[in-house]
């Protein structure tokens, strides 16, 4: 029997077992991809990003105005999301997480800002292992600013956390804040641990 389509939408000339020979079920094909597609290719299912909605002028951890971007169109958070409390982001699952961080700078005068990602693996002791830093040299005031990521390991959601510090500020220098994705914090899971 030739293999084709008929009239009711089943295709026909293929034998699968439960059904004659001759006919497929499409409807129970498709149901049976998208089970599959879900089980056995994993994708990214966590997606969040997190804005600092005022500027910091003085050394230390950021512990406050921190938001989930609520912006027109976002699409925050994607899954379960981020947690945050007093500055410390907390992960929903373990896995293979991708951290972003983007700062925007004011400089004033001959100063540098940095804006530091600080990991902990036991829930106390943290450790920095990215930053972001711009200056300048001279006199008056710039804006500047950077990206940087760090791939993360999150093997226990009790244990693995991220915070952000801000260091190096002068005199008039800040890392900006405000209601839009200018200093921001965007968190992807990308894979199991």
């Amino acid at each position: 029997m030739p293999i084709g389509i008929n009239g009711s939408g089943t295709v026909t000339g293929v034998s699968v077992g439960g059904l004659p020979d001759g006919i497929v079920d499409t409807d129970m094909l498709a149901a049976n991809a998208v089970t599959a597609a879900k089980t056995s290719v994993p994708g990214i299912v966590e997606v969040d990003q997190w804005i600092l909605t005022a500027a910091k002028s003085s050394n230390g951890d950021i512990t406050s105005d921190l938001a989930r971007n609520t912006l027109s169109g976002s699409a925050a958070p994607f899954g379960t999301g981020m947690s945050e409390s007093s500055g410390i982001f907390s992960f929903p699952n373990t896995g293979k997480w991708l951290v972003f961080m983007q700062g925007k700078f004011g400089i004033n005068n001959s100063d540098n800002v940095d804006l530091v990602m600080n990991v902990t693996t036991n829930n106390s002791s943290y450790g920095g292992v990215a930053f972001i830093s711009d200056g300048q040299n001279g006199s008056g005031a710039r804006e500047g600013g950077g990206a940087s990521f760090y791939f993360l390991d999150v093997t226990d959601v009790s244990q693995v956390k991220v915070k952000f510090s801000v260091s190096s500020l002068g005199s008039g220098s800040e890392l900006k804040g405000s209601n839009t994705v200018s200093t921001a914090f965007t968190f992807i899971r990308i894979g199991d641990t």
